[in-house]
């Protein structure tokens, strides 16, 4: 097979070679028939989406044993269209904030709130409680208090 052929040859030629019809290409790769000899003739005009054209030419060229990935990237530069994203896994992750600092900078941030909260009503607080201890120290009205007797009333 000539490498520099348009990718429509390479198909149709490596299909004579496995002595397919287009018919059963069609058939095996649930494609319709149009579609097949659109691939073929290198009709563009033809094909759907670059996209779907790509997964035809995929299915396609496993089919017939061709290489997979210089058919796609072959369509993408003959088609003017960037060639697909590829994905590459890498093993490096980068450190993630590790949970339990997270928690203690709330922590903290919680406590300096609540020292923040008692500092601004410890005023309040100490007001309270002075009030509390005058009303404590002061007789209660309508009680009468006695001095305490003294020895020498008691033998009069």
């Amino acid at each position: 097979m000539d490498p520099h052929a348009s990718i429509g040859a390479q198909l149709a030629a490596a299909r004579k070679m496995r002595k397919l019809t287009v018919e059963k290409v069609a058939q095996e790769l649930h494609l319709d028939l149009a579609i097949v000899r659109a691939l073929e003739n290198d009709e563009r005009d033809k094909l759907p989406s670059p996209i779907f054209v790509q997964g035809y030419l995929k299915s396609y060229g496993r089919l017939v044993d061709l290489p997979v990935e210089e058919l796609i990237r072959d369509y993408s530069e003959q088609a003017g269209e960037p060639p697909p994203l590829t994905v590459f896994s890498t093993n490096t992750r980068l450190p993630a904030v590790k949970l339990h600092s997270i928690r203690l900078i709330r922590n903290v941030i919680i406590l300096l709130l609540a020292a923040i909260l008692l500092w601004l009503a410890w005023p309040f607080m100490e007001r309270i409680i002075d009030l509390q201890r005058e009303s404590a120290t002061e007789q209660m009205p309508g009680r009468l208090e006695l001095p305490p007797a003294s020895e020498s009333a008691g033998n009069g």
